[in-house]
């Protein structure tokens, strides 16, 4: 008999519906296991549960953060830190907060994990942000706000909201107190950083001593550099000064500098401390009612209705200053163009363009179009109005405000210079043009406090040379009997009335108009009292940004003078003195 232990049995092969039953059995099997599990161990998982609502349960390592944080909120004046650290209110919890950030292992400045909670930074870490963005601005020669979007923009949901208005207000502190801060290291020997300036300034305007210093920078982790022995004994003989002192200048005291102090001294005589103390002010929050979408009795209860203080500016056409935004607020009407944002001086400036329906209007130096659309509105939507820039980016957010407000009868031109071609092409053709001239800025110092450190003496010149090139050219899109509008935002009378003195000297076509006569057509109420033939608006005179505009007209043809005889002398005339500049212009080019 054959033995057939040793060979294989063959396995039966299973058909799909069984495969498919066995499938279902293991499933359901593995599931009741499962569930058993799941039973057994749900209490754990409930407390291990990243969802649970329940507040936590406190550990000692929890404890000993809470007691450290409340120990060190009860002797600020110890640790230095009163004045910075922003406190949380009663109604929340040290302990929890701290907790989360111990339990999620996500500290302060680090992204969190899901379901964490952030928490403020402490002060060291705090100064390191604030380092880094005066570092990038100074080496940049940007300016501030670009610099601290930036910084944000790298850094972004790592910190909390108090985290970002603690960094702006401390940036902006050292902007402000600049000079002062700037004195103080050059009386002491020290060379310019920011890093000094901001070590200064905590001594200086907050009071913190050298130990208290020491303790803010600790090296690395995203602290400040440890203090050299150097930065400790200059900081050691600030302790008890103030950031005022009896011998400093009266324009350091003010912060203004030195490239512009001559200039603002020759504007304002013995009203200098007075105005540029104005414009180390706090700036006001204007709006300006587009016409083609609302009107400003209709806005007023609306805004107020969304928690902003608000009162209405009745010296101008449409004017509206918010002065307390309150709540962050949604405004869904400014979404669709029913206001602009735009200072009150902006919007003088605008009106003195005096512009009528039907006319051709060119915005020079459009930018991003801010006065092109108070021009349009004026204008309601009729006749040619053309936006001019160099800078495509502006011309472009130009664009998105334009449509926004409703504007349609605005077209936009990319200049490659104030001498561009299209500028000899349309010469003569429009009724008004208006050049908002780049300039100083010195009349918006309350907006952009940095801008009087990113420029000097050469900087100025630069800019009084391209202003008189650009008036010069701009010039000639003026036809007979229209005008033309020179503003800028500076005070400084070398951008200002110079330069309308030196046009005016090379082009006898155009005369001045009395800046009184045009305030009197275009504005509600009378001119003021100390208006000139020239308008010149400050904050402390104001209450808005510094403007300055001058309106000249374009004489109309005359007829041919008769020949002269032979033995008189030659006749010169506007219209011949007109073509010999306009030839000195176009041999430049």
């Amino acid at each position: 008999m054959t033995d057939n232990s040793d060979k294989k049995t063959p396995i039966k092969s299973q058909s799909g519906a069984e495969k498919q039953r066995a499938r279902k059995e293991r499933f359901i099997s593995e599931k009741h296991k499962k569930d058993e599990r799941t039973a057994s161990g749900s209490t754990a998982r409930d407390n291990r549960s990243s969802y649970d609502k329940r507040p936590p349960r406190e550990t000692s390592r929890d404890r000993d953060y809470g007691n450290k944080s409340r120990d060190s909120s009860r002797d600020d004046k110890s640790t230095g830190e009163n004045q910075f650290y922003t406190k949380r209110s009663d109604a929340e919890s040290v302990n929890n907060d701290a907790g989360a950030e111990v339990r999620s292992g996500a500290r302060s400045g680090e992204r969190l994990a899901r379901g964490a909670q952030r928490v403020d930074l402490p002060m060291g870490r705090l100064l390191y942000h604030v380092l880094d963005v005066l570092d990038d601005a100074s080496n940049s020669n940007s300016p501030i706000d670009r610099a601290i979007a930036a910084h944000f923009s790298n850094i972004k949901g790592r910190l909390t909201d108090r985290d970002h208005a603690r960094i702006r207000e401390m940036v902006w502190g050292v902007v402000r107190r600049y000079r002062r801060l700037l004195w103080w290291l050059e009386i002491k020997g020290q060379t310019l950083q920011m890093r000094k300036l901001l070590l200064a300034d905590l001594a200086l305007t907050h009071g913190k001593t050298v130990q208290d210093i020491t303790n803010f920078c600790k090296g690395g982790g995203g602290y400040l550099k440890r203090l050299t022995d150097s930065e400790a004994r200059v900081l050691s003989s600030m302790e008890g000064c103030g950031l005022t002192e009896g011998t400093m200048t009266e324009a350091v005291l003010l912060e203004c500098p030195s490239w512009a102090e001559a200039g603002l001294r020759e504007a304002f005589g013995d009203r200098f401390g007075e105005e540029v103390e104005a414009l180390n002010g706090a700036s006001s929050l204007d709006i300006r009612v587009n016409p083609f979408k609302g009107n400003r009795e209709d806005i007023i209860p609306r805004l107020e209705k969304a928690g902003c203080k608000v009162e209405s500016l009745d010296w101008l056409p449409n004017g509206i200053r918010i002065t307390d935004p309150g709540r962050k607020a949604h405004l869904p009407f400014y979404e669709r163009g029913e206001f602009e944002i735009q200072d009150a001086g902006s919007q003088v400036l605008s009106a003195m363009v005096a512009v009528e329906p039907g006319q051709r209007v060119v915005d020079f130096c459009a930018g991003a179009g801010g006065k092109t659309l108070a021009l349009a509105a004026e204008m309601d939507n009729r006749g040619q109005l053309v936006a001019c820039d160099v800078h495509n980016k502006r011309l472009a957010r130009a664009a998105q405000r334009l449509k926004r407000a409703g504007v349609f009868n605005a077209e936009r031109k990319i200049l490659d210079s104030e001498r561009d071609p299209w500028v000899k092409k349309n010469k003569g053709k429009f009724d008004r043009v208006l050049i908002d001239a780049p300039c100083s800025g010195t009349g918006a110092w309350r907006r952009a406090p940095d801008s009087k450190w990113r420029r000097d003496e050469s900087d100025l010149d630069e800019l009084v040379a391209l202003q008189g090139s650009i008036i010069t050219s701009a010039a000639r899109l003026v036809k007979p009997g229209g005008r033309l509008v020179y503003a800028t935002c500076s005070l400084l009378p070398c951008e200002n009335e110079e330069q309308v003195s030196n046009f005016l000297r090379s082009r006898p076509d155009f005369k001045l108009v009395p800046i009184k006569e045009v305030w009197a057509e275009k504005m509600p109420l009378s001119p003021p009292e100390y208006l000139g033939e020239m308008l010149r608006l400050s904050p402390a005179r104001n209450g808005s940004d510094g403007f300055f505009a001058a309106v000249m007209v374009r004489e109309e043809v005359a007829q041919p003078a008769p020949k002269p005889s032979v033995d008189s002398e030659p006749v010169t005339s506007p219209e011949a003195e007109e073509i010999v500049a306009e030839k000195v212009v176009d041999s430049e080019e």
